[in-house]
Order: structure tokens, then C-alpha cells, then sequence
């Protein structure tokens, strides 16, 4: 979607509590004819939900994993089996997940993926599909099995969502705020960052009907949150800065342009590179188009694992040792094969991955000036900033992006040094809007489907 200022957000959530003041504070919305006790029930079994079932997708996918290769992990997995094995495995995947995604858009059109979802959460007729989900979701998970670059939140997200959606429905309302609460809970479950996952569902969704969503967002938010570190061993994703943070600000600086057009090629590629669009200008059939896009999305991890999975595996590995193939892998290879897999249809999300390919082409950017005699800064606080600009840009999310990666480090001293660097970052990518617009080209807008 195309960037929300910071003063229009703030503005618009004011009015919205400003007009709203004389209502109680969980008032019922349009529809909604169960009674409030009733509904705060049901938000706590969607929240259960949602954070169980945030934790035991990823778990399940790795279980299976380790049970299978006796490693813990995609990139492991990878790199311990033979590469014409990784091939064959990922390539079928591929198709697998795609052929499953493709059947839930065809029995339920109109009613699966992000944008069904944000219908859901603004209240509006069309609501999003819980027997859609589980099938798109269920290909998700032979991706992530699969070894596949691809990133599994957008199932992980929608399923929140959608219970929350289908009880409020199923119980007397149209199940708005439900939804809310739920893709709040399953983002904090997620990511351990209930902060991050309130401004996705007010930011990046754009669900701002009315207070009662925003409180129920909150409340699955926290709710989330704690369920998942008190109960499910949830901790800190990433490691946090290694210098200081004056140090990291400097250091995000110089990397914010590579980061920021990282993550914009990403962007564009991903609008752009699909089944669809490659069948229409080759004159080839749709299922020769999905095995084309799947041979180079299985290729291309089998010749580089590290771009198997949805890049957390590889980007802890670089917080310790940022080699260079690593990060080359990550900055290039896994956006052509993130692309790939995209590009086939398989379901699947992108937020891990383009927080991958921007912090690994920063990086490289910082590797380089290293061994150029010019030391930066440490190479992991420039990843890290990175993958706030990948956020802020290819997510078109600065507010998430500032969040989210404080919150993932386990370090939200870092706020102001990450309003510092997504700020430039939006200058920068609102600049390469205006020049692109300038030459009469589309820009890609909207809410897709991966944007999860």
C-alpha cells in the first residue's frame, strides 16, 4: 500500500477517539446483538487460539523437519542434504502449495488472503473465509516443510484473523473487531512484539472503524504476547546491537539507500514476476508457468540453502558471523527465490523475507567498506536497521517497521534511533515514487496477499 503519514495516522486515530467519547468504551459496534460479556469471551478464546496456533505451525513445520533430516532447521536441512534432494523436495513443494492456494481462491473467491482479511477487519460484507484459510494455510505448511524460501506469517496471520472473524459472525455481529483481535494476537505470538502488531492491524490493514477494534486489537496484542512468553517459551528473535547507540545510528545511515532499494526491487519484482504474467507474454500454459517458476525457486535453493526457509535461520547465523556468502544469499538469492516462489502462486508470506534480503545487501554494503579499510560500525547493527527500512519500504509500514524491529531484538531503547533511519527512508522512497510517477509507470499499491 502506498505509505500513511505518521501526522495523518495519529490524526485520524484522535478524531476517531475524539468522536467516540460519549460511547462506552466497548460498545458494540454494527451488527453485534450478543452481549458484552459474551463478546470479551469469545475474544479470549480467539486470542488462545490464535497464539496457539501461531506457535504450534512453525513448531509442527520444524518438527517434521528435524524428524525427517535430523537437523534443526530449513537452512540446515538444506545443507545437509543432497543438493539434487533439496531440488526435487522444494520444486515439489512449490507445486504442491500452489495447487492448494490456488483451490482455496477458486472454491472461495473473493473471501481468502490479506485483502479479505482487511475487509474483515473494516466491517465490511465480504468477510474472509475460515475453510479458505485453513486450505491456503495447509499449503503454507507443505512450503515451510518443503524447504521452500518463502515466509510462513501470512498464514499464520490470517488464520487469527479469520476465527476471530468466523465467531463473531457465528455468534450474533459481523465478528470486525474479533478479526482485529485476533490478527493482533497471532502478530504478537508471531514476532513477540505486541507493540508492532497493533500498528500492523492499524497501519498496514488500516482498520480504523472505530475504538472498539482498537481495544480489542490491543487486547489481543498483549494477550498474544504473554501467552507466548509466559507459557510458550517465547523470547527475543534476534540478538540486540552490539555498539552503541549512536554507533548503529551511523551505521544505519550508510545503509539505508541499499536497504531501501532492496527492498523496493523486492517489492516491484513480487508485483510484477507471476505465473500469470508470464503465461500472457510467452503464450505458455498456466501449469507450464507454475513448474517453470518452481525448478527455479527449487534450483535456486538447492545450489544455495541458506535461502531455504523464511530467512530467520540464516539472519541469526549472520548476527554471529556475517560471512560473506551468507549475506550474499540472503540479499540477492533469496529475492530471486523468494520471487520464484511467489511468482508460481505459492501461498506464503514476505516479511521475513524482505527483512532478509535488506539486511543482507546492507550487510554486504558494510563487509565491503571493511574490507576497504572503512569501518562503519558493527555489521550486525546495520542489519538491523535494515530490516526496519525493508519494512517501512516494501511493506510500505513505517510505523510496524520502527516497532517491529525494536521489539524482535528485545531492545526498545532503539525506537529513536529507528524513527531516525525509517525517516529517511520514506524521504528516499517517496522520492523514487515521484520519479517513477514522473515517467507515467505503475507503482505497485494496495494490500497484497503476502504482505504478511
Amino acid at each position: 500500500m502506498r505509505f500513511t503519514t505518521w501526522t495523518q495516522l495519529l490524526g485520524e486515530r484522535w478524531r476517531t477517539f475524539r468522536n467516540e467519547a460519549t460511547q462506552p468504551l466497548l460498545a458494540p459496534g454494527p451488527k453485534t446483538t450478543r452481549p458484552e460479556w459474551v463478546s470479551l469471551l469469545l475474544l479470549g478464546a480467539v486470542v488462545t487460539a490464535a497464539s496457539l496456533f501461531a506457535h504450534f505451525f512453525k513448531e509442527s513445520a520444524l518438527a517434521l523437519i528435524e524428524w525427517a533430516t535430523e537437523q534443526s532447521g530449513p537452512t540446515s536441512a538444506a545443507s545437509h542434504l543432497d543438493p539434487p534432494v533439496v531440488f526435487v523436495v522444494a520444486a515439489t513443494a512449490i507445486v504442491v502449495g500452489t495447487g492448494l492456494g490456488r483451490q482455496a481462491l477458486s472454491r472461495w473467491p473473493g473471501r481468502v488472503g490479506l485483502h479479505a482479511l482487511a475487509a474483515s477487519t473494516r466491517g465490511e460484507d465480504r468477510a474472509i473465509s475460515l475453510r479458505a484459510t485453513a486450505l491456503r494455510s495447509t499449503g503454507t505448511w507443505v512450503a515451510s516443510v518443503g524447504l521452500v524460501s518463502i515466509g510462513r506469517e501470512s498464514a499464520i496471520i490470517e488464520t487469527g484473523g479469520s476465527i476471530g472473524s468466523y465467531l463473531g459472525r457465528r455468534f450474533g455481529g459481523r465478528g470486525a473487531a474479533l478479526s482485529a483481535g485476533g490478527i493482533a494476537a497471532a502478530f504478537a505470538s508471531a514476532y513477540h512484539a505486541p507493540i508492532a502488531a497493533l500498528f500492523y492491524v492499524e497501519e498496514h490493514l488500516r482498520a480504523r472503524t472505530n475504538r472498539r477494534t482498537t481495544v480489542y486489537s490491543g487486547i489481543g496484542a498483549i494477550g498474544g504476547h504473554l501467552l507466548t512468553v509466559t507459557l510458550l517459551g517465547g523470547k527475543a528473535i534476534f540478538p540486540p546491537p552490539e555498539g552503541s547507540h549512536a554507533r548503529m545510528l551511523v551505521t544505519g545511515l550508510v545503509v539505508t539507500v541499499p536497504a531501501a532499494l532492496a527492498a523496493r526491487l523486492f517489492l516491484e519484482a513480487r508485483d510484477r514476476v507471476t505465473s500469470d504474467s508470464v503465461m500472457e507474454r510467452l503464450s505458455m500454459h498456466s501449469h507450464v508457468s507454475v513448474v517453470a517458476f518452481a525448478i527455479v525457486g527449487g534450483l535456486l535453493v538447492a545450489l544455495a540453502p541458506n535461502a531455504a526457509g523464511n530467512g530467520m535461520e540464516a539472519l541469526r547465523q549472520s548476527a554471529l558471523t556475517p560471512v560473506g556468502g551468507i549475506l550474499l544469499t540472503l540479499g540477492i538469492v533469496k529475492l530471486l527465490a523468494t520471487t520464484a516462489s511467489l511468482g508460481a502462486g505459492t501461498p506464503g508470506g514476505v516479511l521475513t523475507p524482505t527483512i532478509s534480503v535488506s539486511a543482507g545487501i546492507a550487510g554486504l554494503s558494510l563487509l565491503g567498506l571493511d574490507h576497504s579499510g572503512i569501518h562503519v560500525g558493527p555489521i550486525w547493527d546495520g542489519m538491523l536497521a535494515a530490516m526496519a527500512v525493508g519494512i517501512a519500504v516494501g511493506l510500505r509500514s513505517p510505523l510496524v517497521a520502527i516497532f517491529l524491529v525494536a521489539e524482535m531484538s528485545g531492545d526498545l531503547s532503539l525506537i529513536p534511533v529507528l524513527i531516525v533511519i525509517v525517516a529517511l527512508a520514506w524521504l528516499f522512497d517517496r522520492g523514487i515514487d515521484a520519479l517513477v510517477s514522473a515517467r507515467g509507470e505503475p507503482l505497485p499499491t494496495g494490500v497484497h496477499d503476502e504482505d504478511a
